[in-house]
C-alpha cells in the first residue's frame, strides 16, 4: 500500500476550498523557480483531467476491523465521485481538534459543498477497538470526552492505527479519515491541518474579511489567549476578530446576560466565514498575494498534498473557477445527549 506524506505546504487556499485562479501557471513559471513549482506547473499543463488524476490515487479502505458498532449516518451527504478534503483546526489549549470541515468537490455539477462536523459528535466505538485501546492505555475509560469526534485522532495515535501505513502514512490522520468514511460514507482524499496561530496571519495577509456579525460576541478566557469583543453588524474583521468570530460559543449579550449559541450555530458561523473569504479574496486581483504566500506555507499548514498533486488540484480549481462554481453547505443532524455525565451530540442514524 502506498503512503502519502504530508511534506509540502503548497496551495493552502486550493486545499481549503479547492480554488486556484486562472493564470497561476504562467506567473509561477516566471516568479518562482524551485522544483516544487515546476512539478506544480507540470500537472497544470498536463492534458490529464485534474479530478480524474486525484480520484485515480484512491486506495481501497482496508481497515483491520469495524471501528464502530455499525454507526452510520442517516443519509448520504456526497456523491461517491466527489473529491473530499478534510480541513482541521486544532484547539490551542489542548490536543483536540476544534474544527473538522469537509470541502466536497462535485466536478460534474461544478459545486463545492462545505460539511462541518460538530466536534462533540459521539463515536460509538466497537468492542474490538476498545480492546485494542485498553492494551495501549489501560485507564482510557477514566478520561472524559474521549468518545467525541474531536479526540478521535488521539485514540488513533494511542493504538498506532495501521502501524502508520494507511493512506496518509500517519496514524492520527488515517484513523480520523477512516472514522469519517465508516460513519458518513465520505472518502477523504486529502487533509489540511491549519497550525495554531496561523489563522490570524492568513486573514490579515488578505486584508480581513467583511462579515455581517449577527449579534454581539463578547467573551474572555486568558487560558486560551482568547479575548472576543465584536459588535453586531456589517464590518471588516481583522485576523484577531475573525478568529473570535469562528471560535465564539458563549459569552455576554448586550444586556450583560450569559449567552450560549452552542456548537451547531458556531459551525454555521464558520461556514459563513469560509464562504465570505472565498467570495472576497479568490479573484484575479489577489493572484499576486496568493503566489507570494506559497513560499511560506509550511509555517502555516501541514497537508497530505505534495507539489505534483497540488497541480492536479490547481487544474481542477481552474475548471471550477471558469465555470463559476457554486458553494453550498450541509448541516449534520444531531441531538443533545448525556453519556456518563458528559455532553455529546448524537447523529441521526440509519
Amino acid at each position: 500500500m502506498s503512503n502519502k506524506k504530508g511534506n509540502n505546504g503548497l496551495l493552502i487556499l486550493v486545499i481549503i476550498l479547492s480554488i486556484i485562479l486562472v493564470g497561476v501557471m504562467g506567473l509561477y513559471f516566471y516568479i518562482v523557480k524551485d522544483d516544487p513549482v515546476f512539478q506544480f506547473i507540470g500537472r497544470i499543463i498536463s492534458t490529464k483531467d485534474g479530478a480524474e488524476s486525484i480520484r485515480s490515487r484512491r486506495e481501497s479502505n482496508d481497515k483491520p476491523y469495524d471501528l464502530t458498532n455499525n454507526q452510520r449516518y442517516s443519509k448520504d451527504l456526497v456523491d461517491k465521485n466527489n473529491i473530499n478534503i478534510l480541513i482541521i483546526g486544532p484547539d490551542e489549549t489542548s490536543s483536540n481538534y476544534d474544527t473538522l470541515m469537509i470541502a466536497s468537490i462535485d466536478d460534474e455539477n461544478n459545486t463545492v459543498k462545505l460539511i462541518n462536523l460538530p466536534r462533540d459528535i459521539y463515536i460509538d466505538y466497537s468492542d474490538k477497538f476498545k480492546k485494542d485501546l485498553k492494551k495501549k492505555w489501560s485507564s482510557y475509560s477514566k478520561s472524559k470526552g474521549i468518545y467525541k469526534i474531536n479526540a478521535a485522532h488521539l485514540l488513533g495515535e494511542k493504538v498506532n492505527y495501521m502501524d502508520g501505513k494507511g493512506r496518509f502514512g500517519k496514524a492520527q490522520y488515517d484513523f480520523t479519515a477512516d472514522i469519517i468514511e465508516e460513519i458518513f460514507n465520505i472518502y477523504i482524499d486529502d487533509y489540511i491541518y491549519i497550525k495554531p496561530s496561523s489563522f490570524r496571519k492568513l486573514v490579515d495577509y488578505f486584508g480581513g474579511v467583511e462579515i455581517d456579525v449577527p449579534y454581539l460576541m463578547k467573551y474572555k478566557d486568558p487560558t486560551q489567549n482568547l479575548d472576543i469583543n465584536i459588535k453586531k453588524g456589517l464590518q471588516t474583521l481583522n485576523g484577531k476578530d475573525a478568529e473570535g468570530f469562528v471560535r465564539y460559543r458563549q459569552g455576554i449579550d448586550e444586556k450583560g446576560k450569559y449567552k450560549s449559541i452552542g456548537d451547531i450555530e458556531r459551525k454555521n458561523n464558520q461556514t459563513t466565514f469560509v464562504k465570505a473569504f472565498l467570495d472576497q479574496h479568490m479573484n484575479l486581483k489577489n493572484l499576486g498575494k496568493i503566489i507570494t504566500i506559497f513560499n511560506d506555507l509550511n509555517s502555516y499548514i501541514e497537508t497530505s498534498v505534495n507539489a505534483r498533486e497540488a497541480g492536479e488540484y490547481g487544474k481542477l480549481a481552474e475548471t471550477l473557477y471558469k465555470n463559476k462554481f457554486t458553494k453550498v453547505s450541509e448541516e449534520i443532524e444531531c441531538k443533545n445527549v448525556d453519556i456518563g455525565g458528559i455532553y455529546y451530540l448524537k447523529i441521526s442514524q440509519k
